[in-house]
């Protein structure tokens, strides 16, 4: 009995170690289901007051900031959307449909909405 009961713990710290291991190394397995088409519209940074927000604009053909194309080129894996502007590299990481993480500037955490 003693025994059934130490396999039986072993085999859940093994699945629970398993699982705890995929989430800390592959966070795209579980990742939101989410596709460029549905990144396209306004981005506003949050929690920030309004006239010092960030906001930029994601187009099919570009980057917009201020009503200005700044980028025609980005690249989105289905985790992160990035665009470069100069020598400036921009990395967010997709949260979900209306929410974006920026990781790069890394001035500070910053989180972005989807404007209505």
């Amino acid at each position: 009995m003693r025994k059934t009961k130490q396999v039986v713990l072993l085999l859940l710290f093994i699945l629970f170690g398993g699982t705890g291991f995929l989430v800390a190394t592959q966070p795209a397995i579980f990742a939101p289901d989410v596709g460029l088409s549905d990144l396209y519209g306004e981005w506003v940074e949050k929690d920030v007051a309004p006239y010092a927000a960030d906001r930029f604009e994601i187009r099919p053909d570009g980057v917009y900031t201020n009503g200005s194309q700044i980028t025609t080129e980005y690249q989105f894996d289905g985790d992160q959307f990035r665009y470069s502007i100069g020598s400036q590299n921009y990395v967010y990481r997709i949260e979900n449909k209306s929410t974006l993480e920026r990781l790069s500037p890394a001035h500070y955490t910053s989180f972005f909405i989807k404007a209505d």
